[in-house]
């Protein structure tokens, strides 16, 4: 039996959870928090084996209660459920060590599995946020064939992707369902872009990658 705490502001959200997670024989759901506070004493008293943490929560953020159960329960596997993909949250989440960063799109089985994965001693990473990690970790360097360098800067297989679906006039949302990614980190993707190449608006970015042939 897995043994669970959830934390989430959202009272419509954390009871929608909290059926959910109660319709599952695996899973017993000890503790459903409404801030991160009570996430960190309800942790501390029934040791779970796994946490779900909102990074966004009143009193204490998740990643406040995150670094102090991590200190106090180490084994205790936590992960951050939300909707938010900020760049800063996740390398934060990462650095207090994270068994997890989850976004709450979730198919109702797949967090389920998901749980049960973390439970398993698995790390687990939505595929929009590994991708935002991979870029910040010079290690996981893409092959020549999947990046274009320009002077001092270097886009990967994603930047160029993102780049052509630009050229060709779709939006934030059309990009995201083409390239199988949440909009949130198309978002995210575009603004890095614009900053990184000192452009100002999609309409140079489109005229950039086609005059330099990167597209």
């Amino acid at each position: 039996m897995i043994r669970l705490i959830i934390a989430d502001d959202q009272l419509l959200f954390r009871s929608m959870l909290e059926e959910m997670l109660k319709k599952d024989p695996e899973i017993e759901l000890v503790a459903s928090c409404s801030n991160g506070e009570e996430a960190v004493s309800k942790t501390l008293a029934l040791r779970p084996n796994v946490v779900l943490l909102d990074i966004q929560m009143p009193k204490k953020s998740g990643t406040d209660a995150l670094r102090e159960i991590k200190s106090a329960l180490p084994e205790t596997k936590v992960a951050m459920l939300t909707t938010f993909e900020n760049d800063d949250n996740i390398k934060s989440a990462c650095a207090l060590g994270a068994d997890g960063y989850l976004l709450k799109e979730l198919k109702p089985d797949i967090l389920l599995m998901s749980i049960k994965c973390l439970s398993c001693d698995l790390v687990l990473f939505h595929k929009s946020i590994y991708s935002s990690l991979a870029l910040s970790c010079p290690s996981a360097a893409r092959p020549s064939s999947q990046r274009f360098e320009f002077g001092n800067l270097v886009f990967d297989l994603i930047d160029i992707n993102i780049m052509k679906q630009i050229a060709t006039g779709k939006s934030n949302r059309e990009i995201a369902a083409a390239l199988n990614y949440s909009e949130g980190t198309i978002k995210n993707r575009i603004s890095r872009l614009l900053s990184t190449t000192g452009l100002s608006d999609r309409t140079e970015i489109s005229v950039f990658a086609i005059k330099n042939q990167i597209i």
